[in-house]
């Protein structure tokens, strides 16, 4: 595999890891706003809200998962420079 092939992997991967982060970070957004809400139906109808509460860590788990594609970048651009 050549350098170039690798760089476009890298940069492929990273935008399919924003794009799965970004809506994650939109339904965490919904949930803790209060638009989080559920339906069941196993014989007998069950339905609720989720609380408010359960969005915020939802919202920080996306935000997280945006880190990987920055770090995987800074440390390919590190190992370039040391390389040239």
């Amino acid at each position: 595999m050549s350098k170039q092939t690798g760089t476009i992997v890298t940069v492929v991967v990273a935008l399919i890891t924003l794009c799965c982060s970004l809506f994650i970070c939109l339904f965490g957004a919904m949930i803790a706003f209060g638009g989080g809400e559920w339906a069941v139906d196993f014989g007998v109808p069950y339905e609720g809200q989720i609380e408010p509460a359960y969005g915020y860590p939802v919202i920080c788990l996306g935000f997280l998962i945006w880190i990987i594609p920055v770090l995987v970048g800074v440390l390919v651009a590190r190992r370039s420079r040391n390389e040239a």
